[in-house]
């Protein structure tokens, strides 16, 4: 026999099944409140203990379903809770690259202009390079000319003068 207090109402399970009156509480259990008269009969001894049955089993029914609500409800907020999470975490990592793009196309940009004002710097270098050498190379063709001017001159000055003061 299981007998059990809640309060000052005394539960007993095997009294239910036996034939006493019994109500339920809140949680569940049955409550034995005065014991059945020797006048009911097996059946419906039986009857109130399905009558019993049945009420606990639509009670763990409307437990069971009212849990599964709350954990459905808990399991929609998490799922919620954590596609915000990983929307938000993808937008940062998006910002992210953004500013990582935009860092190294600066950068390239920078050393792109550096490479650009070296290759100037090193044209203007080259171009004055090939200016003197063209200056050199005119001066170097006038001193020519002055040096096979001076040579003509000298041999038209020689043909004029006789052979034989040229020998001696």
């Amino acid at each position: 026999m299981t007998d059990t207090t809640q309060g000052d109402t005394m539960l007993d399970f095997d009294r239910a099944v036996h034939g006493t009156d019994t109500t339920t509480d809140e949680t569940g259990l049955a409550l034995v409140d005065e014991p059945a008269t020797d006048q009911d009969s097996p059946f419906s001894a039986a009857a109130r203990m399905l009558e019993l049955a049945s009420e606990t089993a639509e009670r763990l029914v409307s437990d069971a379903e009212a849990e599964a609500a709350s954990l459905l409800a808990a399991a929609r907020a998490g799922a919620d809770d954590l596609a915000e999470a990983s929307r938000a975490e993808s937008e940062g990592v998006a910002a992210e690259l953004a500013r990582a793009r935009e860092e190294q196309t600066a950068d390239l940009d920078r050393e792109r202009r550096t490479a650009l004002a070296g290759l100037a710097d090193e044209k203007a270098a080259l171009e004055a390079q090939i200016d003197a050498l063209r200056e050199a190379e005119a001066d170097q063709r006038h001193r020519m000319r002055q040096h096979l001017t001076q040579h003509l001159a000298m041999l038209d000055t020689s043909d004029s003068v006789p052979p034989a003061v040229i020998a001696s």
